[in-house]
């Protein structure tokens, strides 16, 4: 679809009002009502976030660095690419920087955007930034979250396809990731 064509198709969309209905440090619960392209109104109910963000950590020329953690909602671990929710107010590439660094102990110097995605277009207008990063360094925080224990793990590429289709990688996000970062590797 070109730019004219999207453009067209946002303007046959009106919103007009959007509500709150319940907030969490993390997201909120959000009512938007809109005028569709037939003329009615109706109600859209999601979840709006300040955006999140993944690190897809190069450890040498075959390998990455991932975490395992455990995920409350799927009553399992997760391997995954070291990532979270961004704070209002900070830029995309700060938060990845945070991210890494909370979750693996390491930090790196070299960063480069790979592009981004929305993880769940139906349910968030949440977007998702990636991030290639190059160098790492182990650099550990002596306060990290009680709440977020990771482990992290230096995988080989060679074997995510294979944990992809086996199941030990699930997570959508990290997929995704994953596939944006292909051409860079």
């Amino acid at each position: 679809m070109g730019m004219a064509m999207e453009s067209e198709m946002q303007s046959l969309w009106r919103t007009l009002e959007r509500r709150t209905l319940a907030a969490n440090p993390y997201w909120s619960y959000c009512c938007d009502r809109y005028l569709a392209p037939n003329g009615e109104a109706s109600d859209y109910y999601y979840v709006h976030t300040p955006g999140s963000v993944l690190a897809v950590p190069l450890f040498d020329a075959q390998t990455v660095l991932m975490v395992r953690q455990y995920r409350y909602l799927n009553g399992r671990t997760s391997l995954e690419f070291p990532g979270g929710g961004c704070k209002a107010g900070r830029t995309p590439l700060a938060c990845a920087q945070d991210e890494l660094q909370e979750e693996t102990g390491y930090r790196a110097a070299h960063w480069q955007e790979l592009g981004g995605f929305n993880p769940c277009k139906g349910l968030t207008d949440e977007w998702c930034s990636v991030y290639l990063c190059r160098d790492l360094h182990a650099a550990p925080l002596a306060n990290s979250d009680p709440f977020e224990i990771t482990a992290a793990e230096v995988v080989t590429m060679a074997s995510i396809p294979e944990r992809i289709r086996g199941g030990d990688i699930w997570c959508g996000m990290t997929i995704a990731a994953w596939y944006l970062a292909g051409a860079s590797l």
